[in-house]
């Protein structure tokens, strides 16, 4: 039997990527919103694609909990409720909690707000915890849409400036309870950004998407 080159046998997996991280940043833009049925032909279509990639794309994003593929129904962009989001609240708690306690015994550096959640989890020396928080992240964005990225869901200079001195020191006490009263700030603002994105989600008349090239995606 005669083997194909290893080019060939790789290209489908890079197209079906590229076409999964386009697909992601369009569910967090909410340009896909939650609830949203996924036309697969005539997504393929807009891309200028085979439905094999895409279909192979809407398996990863359905893996990462993005989209619900429901049989004989097809795909959905996937909507969390707010009882959802408390309970990854609750999972991020955690593993922040964790990567502070770690952080400080090691009494490292915190360098930017900016990536707060990636200094942190190298900062605690854990191979696992990036992974762990980005997929938390990433449906916290999924729920959040635009407004993940707004004010009220960044991470204040002050806190940020405070917990990296308690870090620093080795501070364990003292920097846990600056993170226990950032996360309770965090939890009720995002209740209320919540309240307001469903709104938006609902009301928004939904307009023609406009697709690049796959390969430009």
């Amino acid at each position: 039997m005669t083997r194909e080159p290893a080019s060939e046998l790789l290209r489908p997996r890079m197209l079906y990527e590229v076409l999964a991280g386009a697909l992601r940043q369009r569910i967090f833009t909410h340009e896909l919103a939650p609830g949203d049925p996924i036309d697969e032909f005539w997504l393929a279509s807009g891309y200028g694609v085979s439905r094999t990639p895409m279909r192979e794309a809407l398996k990863v994003l359905a893996s990462e909990g993005l989209v619900e593929l429901r049989a004989r129904q097809g795909g959905f962009v996937a909507r969390l409720v707010w009882p959802d989001i408390d309970q990854l609240f609750d999972v991020l708690d955690c593993l922040e909690a964790f990567g502070v306690r770690e952080a400080t015994q090691a009494r490292a550096c915190l360098r930017s707000r900016d990536s707060f959640h990636r200094d942190l989890a190298e900062a605690a020396g854990n191979t696992y915890l990036p992974e762990l928080v980005e997929r938390i992240v990433a449906k916290l964005r999924l729920a959040f849409g635009p407004q993940f990225d707004s004010p009220e869901m960044q991470i204040p200079a002050d806190f940020h400036a405070q917990l990296a001195r308690s870090v620093a020191a080795g501070e364990t006490d003292a920097a846990l309870r600056l993170l226990a009263a950032y996360q309770d700030t965090r939890r009720r603002m995002a209740a209320l950004l919540f309240a307001r994105v469903g709104k938006a989600v609902v009301g928004e008349r939904r307009e023609p998407h406009v697709f690049p090239a796959a390969g430009a995606a």
